[in-house]
């Protein structure tokens, strides 16, 4: 009976022990996977857009140019490739400046998915290598910070552009997952609360399946892997912990949920209906808030039996007329009208 006890007394103690050294090293891990990921080097990605169908060979031998562009907050260059409108003939004028940035751990190959229609539509087209990936150098920021430094990357992106094909055309912004979240957060920074459109840097933004937060997103995962939460919860604070003791930001700051409501830019929402990744609910979570409040011009699409990052290549018909009609109804009047048939 005495033995019965002492292990009752103690059973209490084994269990805290066991919860904290669960708290420990689930939130070692979630830091890691957040933060500390493998990149993916350019011919990985590349190899894999070609042997997925993302693109074709022709359109890898287009006369695509590098160019690196120095992001003074990072004290490095960020390098994108981009190819000059087919339309920069005589008496013809482009659409517009697209640039496309894509999602953690991957490179600008990923966003060629994206970009063919742009390209038959005689856009300006350029596809971002974000810090850290690609031909991008870290620099002095720690990277990735979802989107919370990266976003003056972009602005530097934007710039150039605007410096290399014209101020008078418009930009626009496609992000996907960490870039669809980067783009978001640069929406203040491009547009501004309380400007004038003739002022912005960027006329819209088109972001497919971004997070809402950092934080919210890690929530996500450790659900989405069955951590309860009595675990989960006090690893947000710890892993939150360690993001501020290395980095110097905490997890709600990369925050596109917060931004969306800083800036009036036109924003189309895209998100495949079976991400669990990325829940589908964060892109419609934000396109309610931003309605809610009349923040600015807000298009929300769903795309059914679409998993993560993969709504162009389920339904490539509903992405590009959606994006196509978007851009017609929000763009400066004055630009050329945008076909959809020819951009599917």
């Amino acid at each position: 009976m005495e033995q019965v006890l002492h292990a009752l007394l103690w059973l209490p103690v084994c269990l805290a022990g066991i919860w904290l050294l669960s708290v420990i090293i689930i939130s070692i891990r979630s830091y890691i996977l957040m933060f500390r990921p493998k990149f993916q080097d350019l011919e990985y990605c590349r190899t894999w857009g070609l042997e997925h169908g993302e693109f074709d060979q022709n359109f890898l031998s287009l006369p695509w140019e590098l160019v690196t562009v120095q992001a003074a907050h990072r004290n490095a260059p960020v390098a994108a490739l981009y190819l000059p409108a087919r339309s920069g003939e005589k008496n013809v004028k482009a659409p517009g400046i697209a640039i496309f940035v894509h999602g953690i751990t991957w490179t600008r190959y990923g966003m060629f998915k994206y970009m063919g229609p742009f390209i038959e539509q005689g856009w300006h087209v350029l596809a971002v290598d974000l810090p850290g990936h690609g031909d991008s150098p870290v620099g002095s920021k720690t990277v990735p910070s979802y989107g919370y430094h990266e976003k003056y990357d972009i602005d530097a992106v934007v710039d150039w552009a605007r410096s290399r094909f014209g101020q008078g055309l418009p930009v626009i912004l496609v992000g996907e997952s960490m870039g669809a979240g980067t783009v978001l957060q640069y929406a203040p920074l491009g547009a501004p609360g309380g400007s004038s459109p003739k002022d912005w840097k960027v006329a819209a933004i088109i972001a497919d399946c971004s997070y809402t937060s950092a934080a919210e997103e890690l929530e996500a995962r450790l659900a989405d892997t069955g951590v309860p939460r009595f675990i989960a919860a006090p690893v947000r604070h710890t892993v939150d912990w360690m993001l501020r003791m290395f980095r110097g930001y905490g997890l709600s700051d990369p925050s596109p949920k917060t931004a969306v409501l800083q800036s009036p830019v036109p924003i189309l929402f895209i998100h495949g209906e079976a991400d669990t990744y990325v829940p589908t609910w964060m892109s419609q979570d934000m396109a309610d808030r931003r309605r809610a409040l009349k923040a600015g011009p807000t298009e929300l699409v769903l795309v059914p039996e679409a998993s993560h990052a993969k709504s162009v290549m389920v339904n490539r018909e509903l992405w590009f007329s959606a994006v196509f009609d978007f851009l017609n109804r929000v763009l400066p009047q004055n630009a050329p009208e945008l076909g959809t048939k020819d951009a599917v």
